[in-house]
């Protein structure tokens, strides 16, 4: 009898300990990986928190666009991003050269504040991102927002 609980007891803990090696591989998938590094964590922010939305990454190769943001960008390059951040519609600025504008204080205060730094901005505030728990989101979308910086340097 105790011979037959035994084999039980062993084939109950084998299953067990199976099923929680089969989901190991699955559950690593869904927990954030945190050697992703900063710059990689602020585009998901970005893309998460909605920012294509409202801002392209794309400066189109017309008079204001050049005016304002720089060199055109190629299709090319805006095609091999994944996903492709070209934008919906461009309500706020595009952000493609945006490192090479604006320093990450300024971006900072701005995601805080944005009528308050720019008069009229219809942008909505974005301080929860900075906030508690969330504040590493905040530093990881300024690191992103950073790196965006122009081929060439805008006079």
């Amino acid at each position: 009898m105790i011979g037959r609980w035994l084999w039980y007891g062993v084939v109950g803990a084998s299953a067990v300990l199976g099923f929680g090696y089969a989901l190991r591989d699955r559950v690593q998938s869904v927990v954030p990986d945190k050697s992703i590094d900063l710059v990689a964590r602020g585009r998901e922010v970005y893309i998460s928190e909605g920012c294509i939305h409202c801002h392209s990454q794309y400066i189109r190769p017309v008079g204001m666009d050049t005016e304002l943001w720089g060199p055109p960008t190629s299709p090319d390059k805006a095609l091999a991003q994944s996903p492709v951040l070209i934008g919906n519609r461009r309500q706020g600025p595009d952000l493609s050269t945006v490192g090479s504008r604006l320093s990450p204080d300024w971006n900072r205060r701005h995601l805080i504040d944005p009528p308050g730094i720019v008069k009229g901005s219809r942008m909505p505030s974005f301080a929860h991102l900075f906030d508690g728990e969330e504040s590493s989101r905040g530093e990881a979308l300024l690191a992103y927002l950073d790196s965006l910086r122009a081929e060439k340097r805008i006079q």
